[in-house]
């Protein structure tokens, strides 16, 4: 068995795993968000595209959409997927698209990735950055209590196809840290890969939101789409660029 960096032999078996994820209803829960507050189609930007299951249903709905992510692993089964879709490598920090786009969304929890406060106002600087006057930003975050608590005894098992996984948690006080070590095995090849992840509760994210140049920020549940909760363990965030004066 060897330890991989994350999302590196992840990519091999990652679709089989998150199988019975919904991203459909994910993209028309962005859709519908965003267009009760004014949005014009244009332009989208997927951010945290991984293996490209969210970014097909907005290919679907006909959107010309761009697919952004870290790892070249899982962009190589996007493009393999969705070959028509431009895919790019990139950090959020600092990736640089020659356009700019009318509604950037993330969704899994790919910002909890940012493991500091500043990593994410970097971040949310830059997306503000590649937004249209007007535009939208929407996404997922897990909280302080979803990550505290996020599976239950910490363990994450089963069978999908023909791949054994066991994903274990923790969660460091002192760091406010969690820690996900994710053991696959299909066939002959095991490996793990270690994840961290930065809970983001509703006062942070819209503080954050509001110094990288974003209004109208929201905090609100899926897939009701009402204000969030203190006690919610993942909320959605909507945000907007503001228009030209």
């Amino acid at each position: 068995m060897r330890t991989a960096k994350p999302f590196s032999l992840l990519a091999q078996v990652y679709d089989a795993i998150m199988s019975d994820i919904d991203y459909e209803a994910w993209g028309k829960f962005i859709l519908e968000t965003v267009r009760k507050r004014g949005w014009k189609p244009g332009l989208v930007l997927d951010l945290g595209c991984g293996t490209g299951n969210s970014t097909m249903p907005m290919f679907a709905f006909g959107l010309d959409v761009t697919g952004l992510d870290f790892s070249e692993e899982m962009l190589e089964q996007a493009r393999e997927k969705l070959p028509p879709v431009p895919f790019v490598q990139g950090d959020f920090r600092t990736f640089k698209l020659d356009k700019t786009f009318s509604l950037a969304y993330s969704v899994f929890d790919s910002l909890n990735n940012l493991l500091s406060e500043e990593e994410f106002l970097g971040a949310a600087r830059n997306i503000h950055a590649h937004l249209q006057p007007g535009s939208f930003f929407m996404f997922d975050v897990n909280t302080t209590v979803g990550l505290r608590e996020l599976w239950e005894a910490g363990r994450a098992e089963g069978w999908a196809g023909d791949v054994y996984y066991r994903w274990t948690h923790t969660f460091d006080e002192s760091t406010n840290i969690a820690k996900v070590e994710a053991y696959c095995e299909n066939g002959t090849t095991s490996f793990t890969e270690v994840h961290y992840e930065k809970p983001y509760d509703a006062p942070d994210l819209k503080r954050l939101l509001t110094q990288a140049g974003f209004t109208n920020v929201e905090t609100i549940t899926y897939p009701e789409g009402e204000v969030s909760q203190e006690d919610d363990e993942r909320i959605w965030v909507v945000a907007q660029k503001p228009h030209l004066s």
